[in-house]
């Protein structure tokens, strides 16, 4: 059970209308039901009765009511004495993230978080997995957002949304009007990669091991944005995340999905001994809530996220 869906049930709850409802919480109807339903299912009863286009709550519902409004309100209430508290002092958070998700994810997410929290700062930490969680272990970041969390006997392992990889090509590769593709079609292809800072270069290398071949790398890059410009010009292929390629920065590119789907994992990690300062928590249960509502919403993880036409 999520505070979205207690927010959702309470609005049509006290609206009596699904529509309406969808309009208040500037969400599409279909999203506003499938999350109605979810909770319904969680609890085991019918929360509204929904006849002739008219809904009204059950007995259940009745009972529940009062229940997620209290809910809410001491959820409301929580946050702004944790708002109260940061405006008091100034805090400083050092979070650890690889630089994908430092370039693409987190401006949009700081920047909401700085408009409830503006007077606490966030010193970035960039690096891979292996580095950001010994970062963590040794207390000199305080969370971190990495694929594949290591030592887990010693952290608290949040698992995130997860996002979509896809073979990116020049619009005059022979695959380009392609919509999808197999992996084992691209033994023959010559990769562009970025470092080993990017997970996801790694993780190709691995996928094309599975996929029974040995990618030839012609060329190797210091960042996403570069590797995305070797494509351009025709001097490889690459896989990238959908994160790397939404809106104006897939532009001059040709996106393939890939067949049977290939994914990159998120978790946000903190060291199990270390404490935690109150900015810090408020940072990550922000992160956190961010990128599940987008999720619960059927919106697109990343801003304009791509999808092949």
């Amino acid at each position: 059970m999520e505070l979205l869906q207690l927010k959702y049930f309470v609005s049509v709850a006290e609206t009596l209308s699904f529509t309406r409802s969808a309009r208040l919480l500037h969400v599409s109807q279909p999203a506003l039901s499938y999350q109605i339903q979810q909770l319904e299912m969680e609890l085991g009863t019918r929360l509204f009765d929904r006849n002739h286009k008219k809904i009204s709550l059950t007995a259940s519902g009745e009972v529940f009511l009062p229940l997620a409004q209290a809910v809410l309100f001491r959820a409301d209430e929580a946050l702004r004495v944790l708002r109260e508290h940061l405006g008091e002092e100034t805090g400083e958070v050092r979070m650890g993230c690889n630089p994908s998700v430092a370039s693409y994810l987190l401006p949009s997410l700081i920047a909401s978080f700085r408009a409830n929290f503006p007077r606490v700062t966030v010193q970035l930490v960039e690096a891979g997995d292996h580095e950001l969680t010994r970062g963590v272990l040794e207390g000199r970041i305080d969370f971190a957002i990495v694929t594949a969390p290591g030592a887990p006997q010693a952290l608290d392992t949040i698992p995130l949304p997860s996002e979509e990889l896809f073979v990116t090509v020049a619009p005059t590769h022979r695959l380009a009007t392609r919509r999808s593709v197999a992996l084992s079609e691209l033994a023959r292809e010559e990769f562009v990669i970025g470092s080993d800072a990017f997970n996801v270069t790694l993780q190709t290398i691995e996928a094309c091991r599975r996929a029974g071949f040995e990618p030839i790398i012609a060329y190797r890059t210091g960042s996403l944005e570069s590797v995305k410009n070797f494509v351009r010009q025709g001097l490889g292929i690459a896989i990238l995340p959908e994160m790397a390629l939404g809106g104006p920065h897939g532009a001059g590119l040709a996106i393939l999905e890939i067949e049977g789907g290939l994914t990159r994992e998120f978790n946000l990690i903190r060291g199990r001994d270390h404490s935690t300062t109150s900015a810090a928590r408020a940072l990550m249960l922000h992160i956190c809530t961010s990128l599940e509502e987008q999720a619960a919403l059927k919106r697109p993880l990343f801003p304009e996220s791509v999808r092949p036409a």
